[in-house]
């Protein structure tokens, strides 16, 4: 399993790096072709999540056509809706999914699903594409990167030293010790990428501790929640595509919150 998890991690992290630089000295990825395959990911997530859930042919089509419309108006759209979009991003993940993760509804409506989908994908979308545009792409891969290190951290610290959980009834296999291992790896990470002065949005060492402190918090907040959804569809994994990851959303659950939150604290509202 963890050989599975290992090698299909370095596909999606080389991959992510094919469309994000291309290939240097030789050609640079269109950023159009960027923007679909950040489409594509998005659309395949909502899609895992309307077949845990059930949804018939018509209902899985409108959701995935109402993301889609609202991922096209952001994206071509001439006003500036960045500041709608952070402040979504802080609602969603500072006040709806915490209280969602705190009372553990047992049973969730498709309108439900419908409404968490977009709140969730759609901001995630807009900030990837934003930053990216804003920042270039070594920017963005290195907030990206957030993501990756607090899961890895959280995994082998927990491994390690795991002893309390963390939401046993949402998911058993996450400790406390493993958040927190989590956590201290975001600060090494983020405290060497400042000290050689490689990244635009940390100005000073204390936005390294801001931003490695609520990012690996937002970074677990998606995680518990896919496990929640998860949970309350009675399924294992979102899909079977990624082998020792299941499927796409098994995938990015960390990434759109820390895209996100990333999103809005650079512009910012934290």
């Amino acid at each position: 399993m963890l050989i599975h998890r290992t090698m299909t991690a370095l596909v999606l992290f080389f991959v992510t790096c094919f469309l994000l630089f291309g290939i240097p000295g030789v050609f640079k990825m269109p950023d159009m072709v960027f923007v679909t395959m950040s489409w594509l990911l998005c659309i395949a997530a909502v899609y895992e999540l309307t077949k845990m859930y059930k949804f018939n042919i018509i209902s899985q089509i409108g959701l995935l056509s109402t993301i889609t419309v609202l991922l096209f108006i952001l994206y071509f759209t001439p006003f500036d809706v960045s500041q709608l979009v952070r402040i979504i991003s802080i609602l969603t993940w500072c006040l709806i999914i915490p209280v969602i993760l705190f009372w553990q509804p047992k049973h969730i409506s498709r309108a439900a699903i419908c409404g968490l989908a977009i709140i969730i994908f759609v901001p995630a979308f807009y900030a990837m594409v934003v930053l990216q545009g804003l920042f270039g792409s070594f920017q963005l891969i290195s907030i990206l990167a957030i993501a990756w290190v607090a899961d890895t951290g959280a995994y082998f610290v927990g491994r390690k030293f795991g002893k309390h959980k963390l939401a046993p009834t949402i998911s058993p296999s996450k400790t406390i010790e493993g958040a927190i291992g989590g956590m201290v790896f975001v600060i090494i990470y983020l405290l060497i990428l400042k000290s050689l002065n490689v990244t635009v949005y940390l100005p000073d060492y204390p936005a390294v501790f801001k931003f490695a402190i609520i990012l690996t918090i937002v970074s677990i907040l998606g995680d518990l929640i896919e496990s929640w959804f998860k949970r309350v569809a009675k399924v294992k994994d979102s899909g079977n595509l990624l082998p020792g990851h299941g499927g796409i959303f098994d995938r990015i659950d960390s990434l759109i919150a820390v895209l996100a939150v990333a999103f809005a604290m650079i512009r910012g509202l934290i």
